[in-house]
């Protein structure tokens, strides 16, 4: 895998976004900042105007001769340590008749309208080029011996440009460097960021060359990347789940399917090696029958195991009353029961309900039922109960329902009450001849079980017979629980076939 050019990597990426994003907000700021110090400058500068127009328009006309400037004090400042002040006096008819000695003889630096403003009182304050240098010129009246002066007065505006261009420098050269930092902040910051997530790539490359039983490190910090292990991790669990599913569904099938195979082509070699009556074909096709049916029974019964044990689905929960599937249980087994004088009953089921798929649950009783029937005594009964278990007060949990399935065989040694819940363990082979079977009926009740969030055990065992306890969430219908939400299998798995192991 080649690594993607730099512009191409999110890290960049994120970097060009954030940098571009405070660099606009930067500009903005910094326009914003220039345009309250201009706004300021200049009005600073009217006020200033308009300060000194007041003052030399009071005093041209304080001598005792006609109107006159005062400039004589500006000789005595240094050059650079005074604002250089412009002054033109206009007669009442807007003629110019005094000005600043440093305009020489130069026109008038305001045009007659803006004259007659100020003859009017009405101040004035406008811009005026005066050669070549810009300034801030208004127009006060005056009046000595009953003539109206206009007396004009401004300020050159050096300074203030000077004063903005310098700050228009200092902004830019600010902005310049904060958008530099901000972009070296901005990919350290999500290099540090994107660490774990360049981790959780590495190893999840790793996984992927074949290592499914590795996990992501466990995140220190659960914010949006610690969430994203977790959730990764949790995938990975039931891919794992499904893989080992998968595998021991292709070791079981290979290992259980040899066998019965092998018999049918040896039944059909030998009925094909030499000429035979149709009676003896029909003989060795019944018997090809029915291998081929325990083949279908294994199969479908590897299927389900498989798919119970994954997990990929969520299972629909609905009440199922627990007296009609007993029913029928009793009633696809009774034919067999009573061929040996087996009893079937049941205590307590009325009104009992459990949470559950109707037909996963059905399947679990069926089996139980069958076991208990197959291994029992000539002669025994089969008993199935249920009771209630309610939670403590002070705790939130569902009431459980607990179904005990009692029958008088000669009893399971201690030592299995574990094992027959797994894969093709049976505690007597010779029983399975008698009773046939593949030996995944109590391993698919307990996959079953636990996808619907209960147990199944072997709650007791002795030479007079054996007691599977099997525990669900449940009521007894006289008053409804708060809802179970559970996750469990698939809920879309055929079980109108309920084949016992």
């Amino acid at each position: 895998m080649t690594a993607p050019a730099p512009l191409q990597s999110f890290r960049a990426r994120l970097t060009l976004r954030w940098t571009l994003a405070v660099g606009v907000l930067l500009g903005v700021a910094n326009i914003a900042v220039y345009a309250g110090a201009s706004m300021y400058l200049h009005r600073w500068l009217d006020g200033h105007v308009r300060t000194i127009a007041a003052t030399e328009a009071a005093s041209s006309t304080d001598g005792a001769t006609d109107v006159h400037l005062h400039e004589s004090f500006f000789a005595q400042l240094e050059a650079g340590a005074y604002t250089e002040k412009i002054v033109q006096i206009f007669d009442e008819h807007g003629a110019l008749v005094l000005q600043s000695s440093g305009l020489g003889d130069g026109p008038p630096l305001l045009p007659p309208d803006v004259v007659r403003q100020g003859l009017a009182g009405r101040a004035p304050i406008v811009d005026a080029d005066v050669r070549g240098r810009l300034a801030r010129l208004t127009v006060l009246t005056a009046s000595r011996d009953g003539r109206t002066y206009a007396v004009a007065v401004g300020l050159f505006a050096d300074d203030v440009e000077r004063g903005l261009a310098f700050l228009r420098w200092l902004l830019g050269g600010v902005w310049l460097a904060s958008v530099a930092g901000t972009a070296a902040l901005g990919y350290l910051l999500a290099s540090r960021a994107l660490a774990p997530v360049a981790r959780i790539t590495e190893r999840a490359a790793w996984i992927a060359q074949g290592h499914f039983d590795g996990r992501l490190d466990e995140p220190q910090v659960h914010d949006e990347v610690g969430r994203m292990t977790v959730l990764l991790n949790s995938m990975l669990d039931r891919l794992q789940r499904a893989l080992d599913a998968n595998r021991r569904f292709a070791a079981d099938a290979s290992h259980e399917l040899r066998s019965p195979i092998t018999a049918m082509a040896g039944e059909l070699d030998v009925a094909l090696r030499h000429p035979r009556t149709a009676e003896s074909y029909q003989e060795t096709l019944v018997v090809v029958r029915r291998r081929v049916a325990a083949l279908t029974e294994l199969a479908g019964n590897l299927m389900l195991l498989s798919r119970v044990q994954e997990g990929a689905d969520e299972i629909a929960l609905r009440e199922v009353p627990l007296a009609p599937v007993v029913d029928d249980a009793f009633a696809r087994w009774q034919p067999a029961a009573a061929g040996r004088g087996i009893t079937l009953t049941q205590e307590g089921l009325d009104d009992i309900r459990v949470y559950g798929d109707p037909g996963l649950v059905a399947r679990v009783l069926d089996n139980v039922v069958a076991n208990a029937v197959h291994y029992n005594r000539d002669g025994g009964s089969v008993t199935v109960s249920a009771r209630l278990t309610e939670p403590a007060a002070d705790q939130w949990a569902p009431t459980l329902v607990t179904i005990d399935v009692r029958d008088e065989g000669p009893g399971i040694p201690a030592s299995d009450h574990e094992r027959v819940f797994e894969r093709f363990f049976r505690v007597d082979e010779s029983r399975h001849r008698h009773t046939g079977g593949s030996g995944l009926g109590l391993a698919i009740c307990r996959e079953v079980v636990r996808a619907h969030g209960g147990t199944i055990r072997v709650a007791a065992s002795a030479p007079t017979g054996t007691t599977i306890e099997i525990t669900l969430p449940g009521h007894d219908g006289e008053r409804r629980p708060e809802p179970i939400v559970m996750h469990a299998a698939a809920a879309a798995l055929s079980v109108q076939e309920r084949p016992t192991n």
